[in-house]
């Protein structure tokens, strides 16, 4: 399969800054992410009526996961230093376009749930989960679609 060359410039630079490592590639691995994304998501539903802070997790776990999963089949994974933000600039880099519009929610369910765990107030109603679980539904179908195309980094 020839190098995946979309996105090239910014994988590189969060692997020189240490946000991103290089690890074996790992196609099976990266299914096992897709399948608890999966998961995430019908907890994320099963809870967003008790529980709008943890459905949140969820919901932000099952983003995490599946763009991780991107990576992981590609033979990356983000350190400890890049986060949860080097995930989504490398994969966004590297899909968008034409699936930019897709990953869009990424950032606005971590910052959603971040509102909980860090300001420590409610981040939404059950209804907001509702209307939410949708996009992150489409972003871990477009990964399943992906993981497995993209080459080696």
């Amino acid at each position: 399969m020839s190098p995946w060359n979309q996105g090239r410039a910014t994988v590189e630079a969060l692997l020189a800054n240490g946000d991103l490592e290089r690890v074996p590639v790992a196609p099976d691995g990266a299914q096992r992410l897709v399948a608890r994304a999966r998961t995430h998501l019908l907890s994320a539903e099963s809870l967003a009526e008790t529980d709008v802070e943890l459905a949140y997790d969820a919901l932000h776990a099952a983003n995490r996961k599946a763009l991780t999963a991107v990576l992981l089949a590609q033979g990356l994974r983000p350190t400890r230093q890049g986060g949860h933000i080097s995930v989504y600039e490398a994969v966004r880099a590297q899909l968008d376009p034409p699936l930019g519009s897709v990953l869009v929610p990424y950032e606005r369910i971590r910052r959603t749930r971040n509102v909980a765990d860090y300001l420590d107030e409610l981040p939404g109603t059950g209804d907001d989960v509702q209307a939410d679980l949708p996009e992150c539904q489409a972003i871990v179908d477009v990964v399943a679609k992906v993981v497995g195309q993209m080459p080696a980094f």
